[in-house]
C-alpha cells in the first residue's frame, strides 16, 4: 500500500512509467510523457494555497493523471465533472482503478442533486393512493421501481434503465418539498445517506450542476458540505465556467409568499392562537402568488426594456406593494403573538425592500431583466452576473482553492478568456500537450458547397457534397435540433447503412451501439460535443455542420451583451468569438482519442474559411493538411 503523502516528481514519474505500479496493475497501460507532466502539475497545485489552471489535451489520460495525486495528497478534495454520466464513470471506473493501483484506503463518496435520489416518503405516498389513479404504463414502472428499491444500496435513480419524467416527479422531492429531519422517513433517505458519507470522505465526486447550486443558492444546506473540502478540482472546467457565465441572478421571486402564507396558516390552526384574519391572509397570499406569476406568462423571455413589458411589470409591482403594505399593518398589530409572527414580519420587510430596489432598477433600465420559469415550476425575475473578473471570480474565491482542468481552456494559445472570468494571471496557466501527430492522423476535407448555414437547403447540399465519403464511419455534430432532424430525414431516404439518431434511444446506449458497428452515421447535438466517451468508437470522419455560435435572439444573451457593454468590453471579440473557438475545439476533440486513431475532419460552414475572424478559429485547431478532393481523403484513410 502506498501511503498518503505527496511524492517527488521522480517518484511520480516512476509510478506512471512503463515498469511502474500503474503499468503493473493495468496490462493495457502505455506510459505517456504528457500524463506524467500533467500528474506532476496536479500534485504541485494540490500543495499550493491558491488557484491553478491546467490545460491537458485530449488523449493524455486526464482522470488517472489527477486521481492518483489526489489520493496521494493529505487534503480532502472535491472533484466536480461535467455530467452525471462522467461522474459515475470517474467514481465506478477511474477512481476504482486509482485506488487499486495505490491500494488506497481513503474514503471516497459520490454525491448528486436531490432529484437523482428516490424519496422514500413520496414513494410511500404513491401506495396510499388508489392504484387506479395511475396510468397503466406508470403503474408498471412504479412496480418495477418498488422491486428495485428493495435491493438498491444507494437509491440513485441512475441505476434504473428507464425512468419517465412523470414518474420521476412522483418519486423525488424538490428542496421545497423536502422535510429534511422532520421527515418520518429521514433515516431511510438515500440523499441524506449520501450526504452523510460525503461529510466524512477524503474524496467527494460531484457534478457541475450540483456545485453551481452552492454558488446560486448560498442558503442551501449543501454549502457547508462543499466548503469543508480543502481543494476543489474542477474537471471539464470550460463547461463549469460556461455555467458560471450563464448563472442567472434571482432579482425577485414570489416563492416567499407561499412560505409566509404557510406560517400564517399554521398560527391560525393553533387553537391557542386562532386568528381568522391571519387565516384569510394565508389563503389570499397563496391566491395572489399564483395570480402574479401567471400574469407574466405572456412576457416569458422578453426584455423588460421593452416599453410595453416595463409598464406591465411596474404596474404589477405597484399592486403587490399595496397588498404587502396592508399585510405589514396587519402583522404590526399582532407582534405580541410570538417569535414566529415577528420573524414573518421581519421577512416581509426584507422582501419589500428587495421589491422596491428591483422596481427602481427596472424603471431606470439599470440591468437587463427577464421573467423565467425553471424546469421545476419555479418562476422569478432574473438578470445575469456581470462579466467582470471581480463579479465572476469573487464568488469562486469565497470557498476553497480550485484546480481548473480541461482539454480546452485556451483560445489560439492564450488563456486570456478564462483568466478574465476568474481573476487569474494568464501567464501562470499550464498547458500540457499530448503526443498526437495530428498532421499524420487527421486530414481536413473542404466542402465545395458555399451555401449560407441559415439557408433551408444547407444540410441537404452539405450531405450531397459528402456522398463519396459515406463509406467512412461518421459522427455528425449539429448546432441545432432542426439541422439534426433535416439530416436524419435526408439520410433515411438516401443512405442504406446504419443510422443512429440522438433521441431515438438513451444517449449512452446510442453511443455503445455505434461503437459496435463497423460503419454508419451517428447524429447528435450539443450534448455530444463533450461529456460523452468516444474512446474506442472508431470514428473515421467527423462532420460539424456550422460554427457553434450562441443564438443571438436568446434573451439571456441579449442581457449578457448589455452587461459586457456596460463593463466596456467588446461583446463579440471578448465573449462570442472565444466561446465559439472553445466549442469548436471541443467538437474536434471527438475525432482523435488515441495515438492509433486516424480520421477526416469536415466543417460545412463557409464562414470558417472566408469570415474576417476565420484566422482565429483555424489557428485554434491543431495543424493538419486540408484537401478539396474526396479521393485524396479516402486515400488518406486507405478506403479506396
Amino acid at each position: 500500500m502506498v501511503s498518503s503523502m505527496a511524492m517527488s516528481d521522480y517518484q511520480l514519474k516512476a509510478l506512471f512509467s512503463s515498469e511502474g505500479l500503474v503499468s503493473q496493475t493495468l496490462p493495457a497501460f502505455r506510459s505517456r510523457a504528457g500524463q506524467i507532466e500533467f500528474a506532476q502539475a496536479i500534485q504541485a497545485s494540490l500543495m499550493q494555497s491558491g488557484d491553478s489552471v491546467i490545460e491537458a489535451e485530449t488523449g493524455i489520460g486526464k482522470s488517472l493523471g489527477y486521481l492518483i495525486p489526489v489520493l496521494l495528497s493529505n487534503k480532502r478534495v472535491l472533484i466536480s465533472t461535467y455530467t452525471k454520466l462522467l461522474q459515475d464513470q470517474i467514481f465506478h471506473e477511474d477512481l476504482a482503478t486509482a485506488r487499486k493501483v495505490l491500494a488506497s484506503a481513503k474514503k471516497v463518496a459520490v454525491l448528486k442533486g436531490r432529484r437523482n435520489y428516490l424519496c422514500p416518503f413520496k414513494f410511500g405516498q404513491l401506495f396510499k393512493s388508489p392504484s387506479k389513479t395511475l396510468p397503466a404504463d406508470a403503474l408498471a414502472e412504479v412496480s418495477a421501481i418498488k422491486a428495485w428499491s428493495t435491493r438498491t444500496h444507494t437509491g440513485d435513480l441512475s441505476e434504473l434503465e428507464i425512468l419517465s419524467t412523470d414518474v420521476m416527479a412522483m418519486i423525488t422531492a424538490s428542496a421545497d418539498e423536502c422535510q429534511k429531519r422532520r421527515c418520518p422517513n429521514f433515516d431511510q433517505c438515500p440523499l441524506y445517506a449520501a450526504r452523510k458519507q460525503a461529510e466524512t470522505a477524503d474524496v467527494v465526486i460531484v457534478n457541475h450542476q450540483l456545485l453551481m447550486s452552492r454558488y446560486e443558492n448560498p442558503n442551501d444546506d449543501l454549502v457547508e458540505l462543499v466548503d469543508q473540502m480543502e481543494v476543489q478540482l474542477i474537471d471539464e472546467a470550460d463547461q463549469f465556467l460556461r455555467l458560471l457565465r450563464e448563472t442567472k441572478q434571482v432579482a425577485f421571486s414570489f416563492s416567499w409568499m407561499r412560505e409566509i402564507a404557510f406560517t400564517l396558516g399554521r398560527i391560525n390552526a393553533d387553537p391557542q392562537q386562532h386568528d381568522p384574519v391571519l387565516g384569510d391572509w394565508a389563503t389570499l397570499l397563496g391566491r395572489e402568488q399564483r395570480r402574479f406569476e401567471s400574469a407574466y406568462d405572456s412576457v416569458l423571455g422578453r426584455s423588460f426594456s421593452e416599453p410595453v413589458v416595463k409598464a406591465m411589470v411596474l404596474e404589477q409591482i405597484d399592486e403587490l406593494e399595496l397588498l404587502l403594505g396592508r399585510l405589514t399593518r396587519v402583522l404590526e398589530s399582532r407582534l405580541n403573538i410570538g417569535k414566529i409572527l415577528r420573524d414573518a414580519h421581519r421577512d416581509l420587510a426584507g422582501q419589500m425592500d428587495k421589491l422596491l430596489a428591483f422596481a427602481a432598477d427596472v424603471e431606470e433600465d439599470a440591468q437587463s431583466y427577464w421573467w423565467e420559469q425553471d424546469a421545476r415550476g419555479g418562476a422569478a425575475f432574473r438578470s445575469v452576473v456581470p462579466p467582470t473578473a471581480e463579479a465572476m471570480g469573487g464568488e469562486l474565491k469565497s470557498s476553497a482553492p480550485k484546480i481548473f482542468v480541461s482539454a480546452t481552456l485556451s483560445v489560439d494559445g492564450s488563456f486570456a478568456f478564462i483568466s478574465q472570468q476568474i481573476g487569474y494571471d494568464a501567464d501562470k496557466a499550464i498547458k500540457v500537450s499530448n503526443a498526437f501527430a495530428y498532421s499524420k492522423q487527421v486530414m481536413g476535407f473542404q466542402s465545395a458547397q458555399r451555401m449560407a448555414p441559415d439557408h433551408p437547403d444547407f444540410i441537404p447540399a452539405l450531405l450531397e457534397d459528402l456522398k463519396m465519403l459515406r463509406g467512412l464511419k461518421t459522427l455528425m455534430l449539429f448546432t441545432s435540433h432542426r439541422a439534426l432532424a433535416g439530416a436524419a430525414s435526408y439520410l433515411a431516404t438516401s443512405y442504406q447503412g446504419n443510422l443512429f439518431v440522438q433521441g431515438e434511444r438513451p444517449r449512452q446506449r446510442l453511443v455503445q451501439d455505434f461503437k459496435n458497428v463497423t460503419h454508419g452515421f451517428l447524429l447528435g447535438t450539443s450534448s455530444f460535443w463533450q461529456g460523452v466517451d468516444f474512446n474506442g468508437a472508431g470514428v473515421e470522419c467527423l462532420v460539424i455542420d456550422k460554427l457553434p455560435f450562441l443564438q443571438p435572439d436568446d434573451p439571456k444573451l441579449i442581457a449578457r451583451r448589455r452587461a459586457y457593454e456596460l463593463a466596456g468590453l467588446d461583446f463579440f471579440s471578448d465573449y462570442i468569438l472565444p466561446d465559439c473557438a472553445l466549442k469548436l475545439r471541443q467538437g474536434f476533440g471527438r475525432l482523435i482519442r488515441a495515438e492509433g486513431d486516424q480520421g477526416v475532419f469536415i466543417i460545412g460552414d463557409p464562414r470558417f474559411w472566408n469570415a474576417s475572424y476565420s484566422g482565429l478559429l483555424q489557428s485554434s485547431l491543431p495543424q493538419f493538411r486540408w484537401t478539396r478532393s474526396a479521393s485524396e481523403a479516402l486515400d488518406f484513410m486507405d478506403k479506396r
